[in-house]
Formats: C-alpha cells, structure tokens, sequence
C-alpha cells in the first residue's frame, strides 16, 4: 500500500509542477486533506506527520506550508469538515424526535452518529492536548468559531426533542458530551494486541465499547438536566 502511495505521490508532484490556476492550488489543498484523512485512518493523529501527508498528497513538505501553518492546522481542518457531517447526521435523525422527550432517543442518535466516525473521534479527544499546540492564534480562533458554530447547530435539535431542556442547561450538555469522547474515546481505540487481550473473559468486567458508553453517558447527563428542571 504504501509503495502504491508513493508512485501516486510522484505523479501527481510532477503534474502539479506545473500547476499555476486558483482550481489546481485549491486541488493541492483538498489533496493534503485527503492525505491527511487517509493517514488518520491508517496510522491514527501519532502517525499522520507532515511527511507523511505530503508524500501521500504529491505535495512536497515545504509546500505544504503555503496552505497550512503546521501539520496541526491540517487536521483542525479535517476536524472541522468531520464535525460538519457529524451535526448533519444528529439534525437529520433527531428530526423525527421533535417533542418527543425520548431522552433514550436522543442518546442513541448521538452514541451511533459518533461512533461511526472514529476520525471526529480521535481528533476531538486530541483537540487540547495535541491539535491545539502548534497553530496561531488566529488559526485557533478561526477553527474555533467553526467548529463549535457546527456543533452547536445540535443543540436546538436537542430541544425539539427534549422540550423540558432549557437554554442554559445546553452548553452543559455539549461540554460533557465531549468531554465523555475526549475520555472514552482513548480507552476504546485499542491496538489489535490489547483488543485481543481485552477479549479474555478475565477482562469482562473493565472491556466497554464507545457506542454503548457515550449512549449511557448522554442518557444518564440528559435524565440528570430534565431532573432538575423538574
């Protein structure tokens, strides 16, 4: 695979040697993000460096920085693009939810709509600790705005289907909500040797999947919130 990766690499490098239009620039930057998000796939945030993601692109290294600051700001963006698509899921499937008060409703749809999207994952459980420590200012607020502006796109859904919910009580639930990924999320993503491992009946007791935590820890906060409303 990666001797595939490596012919496509030079192809395109030497195609876009001689790319010059607003269309090929902006192709060379959805390349890198397309390396990016293949690298994550296979290697985790760890293995996707920046050599990696201009050897895969066929954008050199040094190029790369004429779209991004740092190999940081790449996957920021790609964080941004996957919380998108995960807020488009949650409005779309909430929707039939509307005035229900179906708090077990709700906490399946977010507990199956993160689940399924182990890149929104591992980059929102590395968004402090690693994605945020090499970038501008600038660069963090600009990624900030979008980000948190998609995924509180959320939070009116939520409200249509929990209607006891108030305003406030909102931004606590986003905040635990990611704070369960950013601690189930590591947890969960085992190399194949501990999930062998951690398939011994021995270890039954401490082996939890990410689907069925995130879905106890949004039900258990969202009965919480109503509780107290009451």
């Amino acid at each position: 695979m990666s001797q595939d990766r490596e012919k496509a690499g030079e192809s395109t490098r030497a195609k876009w040697q001689r790319a010059r239009r607003p269309e090929e620039k902006a192709a060379r930057r959805e390349a890198i993000l397309a390396a990016a998000k293949s690298l994550l796939d296979d290697w985790g945030v760890e293995g996707t460096t920046l050599s990696e993601i201009g050897r895969v692109s066929g954008v050199s290294k040094a190029s790369c920085y004429r779209y991004f600051e740092s190999r940081e700001a790449i996957l920021l963006e790609v964080a941004v693009e996957e919380v998108e698509e995960w807020a488009s899921e949650i409005e779309e499937r909430l929707e039939p939810l509307a005035g229900s008060g179906d708090i077990d409703g709700v906490a399946k749809v977010f507990a199956e709509a993160t689940a399924r999207r182990p890149r929104f994952c591992m980059l929102s459980s590395t968004l402090s600790s690693v994605l945020e420590r090499n970038v501008s200012a600038e660069t963090v607020m600009h990624f900030k705005r979008r980000f948190n502006g998609a995924a509180f796109e959320t939070v009116d859904d939520v409200q249509r289907a929990i209607p006891e919910l108030s305003d406030d009580q909102m931004p606590l639930f986003m905040r635990f909500f990611y704070a369960a990924i950013a601690g189930s999320w590591p947890s969960a993503d085992h190399s194949p040797v501990v999930e062998k491992v951690m398939r011994r009946k021995e270890f039954s007791a401490v082996r939890s999947r990410f689907d069925e935590s995130i879905y106890d820890y949004c039900r258990f906060f969202l009965r919480g919130l109503v509780a107290n409303v009451k």
